[in-house]
């Protein structure tokens, strides 16, 4: 039988404080997994090679199943989050696109002036 997954290297989330780990999905991007085990989890997370963690997305039966062989399943730490929004790839690209966008119409003021 496989053991059941147990986070390392367990950190806090900045936004909100929760006790999250990080683990790699199957594009190697790194998500955050709340630490506790959930009935409705939809990740099934295991040990990789060295310190590596790995999260699959699995269908309701799978978790079901998992959960029936004594196996946990975890959730995403974005869908707990309140703050997860600042994260989201989109919404840091968008905050960088509106932070250049100020300093270059701050530059533009200071020019106006001289």
């Amino acid at each position: 039988m496989t053991e059941p997954f147990v986070p390392r290297d367990v950190t806090s989330c900045k936004a909100c404080g929760a006790r999250i780990f990080f683990a790699e999905t199957k594009t190697t991007e790194r998500m955050p997994v709340n630490v506790e085990p959930d009935d409705r989890g939809n990740l099934a997370v295991y040990a990789g090679t060295g310190n590596k963690v790995h999260a699959n997305v699995i269908r309701p039966g799978q978790a079901a199943g998992m959960r029936a062989a004594g196996l946990p399943t975890f959730v995403s730490h974005f869908s707990s989050c309140p703050r997860a929004d600042e994260f989201r790839r989109k919404a840091r690209r968008d905050n960088a696109d509106r932070a250049n966008h100020l300093r270059r119409q701050s530059a533009n003021r200071a020019k106006a002036r001289r």
